[in-house]
């Protein structure tokens, strides 16, 4: 059995993390939650904070990062929709399979999404600064989010502070992560370095990552935390499952965890998330709050 610097990062491997990526999304009812936000915290919380000036010719210019599938980000942008009628979205989604199906989406929703211009770019974020670059693009965004898409950075703060140069004046920045005191982060805090690997630099970041750099900076910025449990039952089911195999896959970003890892590393991370999960009857729950932040500029 291969031990913790062994083991492969779930990243390395699109397919296997898709799949265990959409069942985590569907058991944590995301999209549930990002809905019910975007219809109460984002209209109070957020849409005050932009304060761009455009005229009603001009559209709204926003920079969706990671978007994957689309279906957390647009639940934004039908919320922008409602004080900005005409919007340019630019997509960087560096996976084939989720952008495809966030065209799909789109196309499933059009008179929600009515207003919307949307541009294409298969890309990873590096990939994206290098074109823009080489095109001489020096455009500027009004809104840009990451929506749990900055977690893959040798040097996040870098990146940070490119998104926040893209902005236009009055715009705003909104980065979504988990949060610092979900489950999520405090596994990554007990097991440090597991899902890590040269080619894809899992840093483990959290919203506290995100506020630390801004602090930093000197550039204010507002926190919003987001209540998220996870129904994880299937990990402690009597009967192994696939799905169960995925969910932890997904908790340790290490593809096929249970049969790869260590009898001793199986049997140190099987304890910590028992103890870590809230049994409600016979449910076991995960916290995974998520962080927002808030960057205006």
């Amino acid at each position: 059995m291969a031990d913790g610097g062994q083991l492969r990062n779930i990243y390395e491997d699109n397919e296997h993390y898709n799949k265990a990526f959409l069942l985590y999304d569907k058991l944590g009812d995301r999209i549930g939650t990002m809905e019910r936000w975007c219809k109460s915290g984002f209209t109070t919380d957020i849409m005050p904070k932009l304060k761009v000036k455009i005229s009603e010719e001009q559209p709204l210019r926003t920079l969706g990062v990671g978007s994957g599938s689309g279906e957390l980000e647009s639940h934004i942008l039908k919320q922008l929709l409602q004080k900005f009628p005409r919007i340019d979205n630019h997509v960087v989604e560096p996976s084939a399979e989720l952008s495809g199906k966030y065209k799909e989406y789109v196309s499933a929703n059009t008179a929600d999404l009515k207003g919307i211009d949307y541009h294409w770019e298969q890309l990873l974020l590096e990939e994206y600064q290098q074109k823009r670059e080489k095109d001489g693009d020096t455009s500027k965004f009004h809104f840009i989010s990451a929506v749990h898409s900055l977690y893959y950075f040798n040097d996040l703060g870098k990146w940070l502070d490119y998104l926040y140069g893209l902005l236009d004046e009055g715009g705003l920045l909104v980065v979504m992560l988990t949060s610092d005191n979900s489950s999520m982060a405090r596994t990554w805090k007990a097991f440090p370095g597991l899902g890590h690997s040269d080619k894809f630099p899992f840093s483990g970041a959290t919203s506290a990552h995100i506020s630390s750099h801004f602090d930093k900076r000197g550039i204010p910025y507002q926190d919003i935390n987001l209540d998220v449990p996870y129904d994880m039952t299937k990990v402690f089911a009597t009967e192994p499952s696939e799905e169960g195999d995925l969910l932890v896959d997904f908790v340790t970003h290490i593809i096929n965890f249970r049969q790869n890892a260590s009898a001793e590393l199986n049997a140190k991370m099987m304890a910590f998330l028992r103890n870590e999960f809230k049994q409600d009857g016979d449910r076991f729950f995960y916290n995974g709050d998520w962080g927002v932040t808030v960057v205006p500029k």
